[in-house]
């Protein structure tokens, strides 16, 4: 997987609060959108492609780490 940010730093955006999937050209397209004070979608958003085995295994670690209390 590869993420490209291009942007000012710093990088910390804040949390993201929305999160959209969609499937593109046979890759899975994750975009985290990032919300304001009155939580607005603001201009931030960051977007990252990848091919469905890693997709999958993120899902996957995701879940772990929700059901584990650790989020």
């Amino acid at each position: 997987m590869v993420v490209d940010f291009k942007g000012l730093g710093p990088h910390d955006l804040g949390a993201v609060q929305l999160a959209t999937v969609q499937l593109v050209d046979g890759n899975v397209e994750i975009t985290l959108h990032i919300l304001d004070d009155w939580h607005r979608p603001t201009n931030e958003v960051v977007r990252a492609q990848m091919v469905p085995s890693v997709a999958r295994t993120l899902a996957e670690r995701l879940a772990t780490v929700v059901q584990s209390g650790a989020a």
